[in-house]
């Protein structure tokens, strides 16, 4: 029997050893099934999360709202973006997950390609040659033309490469710009370089980002093609500046470029209306007062319907006529310099506040920044009935912060709030105007605007405060009816520093290279002999 016994249970070992190795097989199958499932749901149907404290790489509803706008999901041809980047910077992660992001948002009409100019020098010779753009840096090309262009019309237009770096307006001695950077160049290509896409201070340390602000505004410029226009006074203009700075006229000349805005020089004195294919006209802190004759020419501007004014006054030159021309509007410049006494030295530097409640301020109000040089207040009269029958309503754009006034007696080397000579707060450094039935949706498209900035010097230097080139920016834009445009800010960038004491430095380095691998060896064991019992 013992026999017998023995000889069944041999048996019955080889049948348990089947159903083990079918289990194992199905199991093997199910997990097969499982992970490329897994991936297939993944790839097809995803939903990626930024996990940043600030969520740094996630797009703006007006950037997302524009990717999946008509414009883009019904085009013919897609949109390409090229970014011609090496692996090795350190710019690089940000970069190809905020493009990677905007592919996304735009499905199959966007069509992205990382280029390594180090390791794929064929292809980057193929875009250099087809562009017409050698690479010199890291940059980003964005190919907005509406249909796929054959080799010969793409080596034609491939001559119309724009960059932000070299295309600006430039004005010689005739007011005629420079040959050399006027090029007619594609109206729907653009060229960024990785540079232009942060702010630094003048140590070099990056201050913010307004990469999606203007690889969104490059997007708009490739669709749209041909730039707008926004004419200035240059023969109001302060046209060269001191060594090592720029004039204000072209650092805004870039802020605009950025918005697909031309700025575009003309001599008001020797022109007898300003010209109708224009988006708007400037006046950039004047020099000179305007004559009797040019205030014809701005009052006729001006009352056309859709046009806008952008004007930053200089508070050391005296210009009565162009007062005149801002009082009747509801803003008037004093003559005072906004200022404050810290420590008993006089203080012209002034911490502003962005105020609420204004569509140009959509994305700026309750931030505030600091305004350099010099700064005069201005008096708007929000409430005034003369103003209200006439259909045009003022209002404040950036205040001071509590504790500064508007000094009249600025001269002298000491300085003291006077309450009956002195303007006391709140005091206005920037102010918009609006003509027309602005409420109507008949009529909204037809209300003129104009934007007044009492300080000339914040455009003067050449790394302009983030916050102020968003106004700028957001300002331009509102004026010539690109509102959607408003709300992509720069984003700052926020370091923290950790203080390491010896003691700690060398806890950590115990726990990494001891630690940590023992408590690996140690669970591998158990492991291993609980499976070998």
């Amino acid at each position: 029997m013992s026999e017998s016994k023995s000889t069944s249970s041999q048996i019955a070992r080889p049948v348990e050893r089947v159903g083990r190795t079918i289990n194992l097989c199905i199991q093997l199958v199910c997990f097969i099934v499982v992970v490329v499932a897994a991936n297939y749901l993944s790839c097809a149907r995803h939903q990626r999360y930024d996990l940043t404290e600030r969520h740094d790489f996630t797009l703006s509803d007006t950037t997302e709202q524009y990717l999946e706008s008509d414009v883009i999901q019904k085009r013919e041809a897609p949109l390409k973006i090229i970014a011609v980047m090496r692996r090795a910077s350190p710019h690089y992660t940000r970069v190809f997950n905020l493009l990677e992001e905007y592919q996304r948002k735009g499905g199959s009409k966007i069509k992205l390609e990382i280029i390594d100019p180090i390791r794929q020098t064929d292809r980057t010779l193929e875009i250099e040659n087809t562009y017409k753009r050698p690479y010199s840096e890291d940059m980003i090309i964005v190919d907005g033309r509406p249909s796929e262009p054959n080799k010969s019309e793409t080596n034609n237009e491939g001559n119309d490469v724009t960059s932000t770096k070299t295309k600006s307006t430039q004005i010689a001695v005739n007011s005629q710009p420079d040959k050399n950077t006027s090029k007619k160049l594609s109206a729907h290509v653009r060229t960024q370089y990785v540079s232009n896409l942060y702010l630094q201070d003048k140590r070099g340390q990056i201050l913010a980002w307004q990469d999606e602000d203007i690889i969104t505004s490059s997007i708009i410029g490739a669709i749209e093609g041909i730039p707008r226009r926004i004419y200035f006074a240059a023969d109001k203009a302060i046209l060269e500046a001191n060594k090592g700075e720029s004039p204000p006229w072209k650092n805004l000349a870039q802020l605009l470029w950025q918005q697909n805005i031309l700025l575009e020089p003309l001599r008001i004195a020797q022109i007898e209306s300003i010209p109708k294919d224009g988006e708007g006209f400037a006046l950039i802190g004047p020099q000179y007062d305007l004559t009797k004759k040019e205030i014809e020419v701005l009052s006729e501007y001006w009352s056309r319907n859709k046009s806008s004014l952008f004007i930053t006054i200089d508070p050391q030159v005296s210009i009565p006529n162009l007062k005149v021309f801002l009082r009747s509007n509801g803003i008037t410049p004093l003559k005072n310099r906004i200022m404050t006494v810290k420590d008993r030295q006089a203080i012209s530097n002034v911490q502003t506040l962005f105020t609420r409640g204004s569509g140009v301020t959509e994305s700026l109000g309750g931030k505030t920044t600091m305004f350099e040089g010099s700064s005069s207040s201005l008096e708007i009269n929000e409430n005034d009935n003369s103003l209200i029958n006439r259909r045009i309503r003022p209002f404040s754009l950036i205040q001071a912060i509590d504790g500064y006034w508007g000094e009249t007696r600025f001269q002298k080397d000491e300085i003291e709030y006077n309450q009956e000579e002195d303007t006391a707060s709140p005091l206005h450094l920037a102010g918009a105007v609006v003509k027309g039935k602005a409420n109507s949706d008949e009529t909204a498209d037809l209300v003129t605007k104009m934007v007044v900035i009492s300080n000339t010097d914040f455009l003067a230097t050449r790394k302009t405060r983030p916050e102020q080139a968003d106004f700028v920016k957001s300002s331009v834009n509102w004026l010539i009816g690109r509102e959607d445009l408003i709300g992509i800010g720069p984003k700052k960038l926020h370091r923290y520093k950790i203080t390491l004491l010896d003691a700690h430095d060398a806890f950590i380095s115990q726990v990494v290279l001891v630690f940590l691998p023992l408590a690996s060896l140690l669970t591998a064991m158990i492991v291993w002999n609980i499976r070998r019992s």
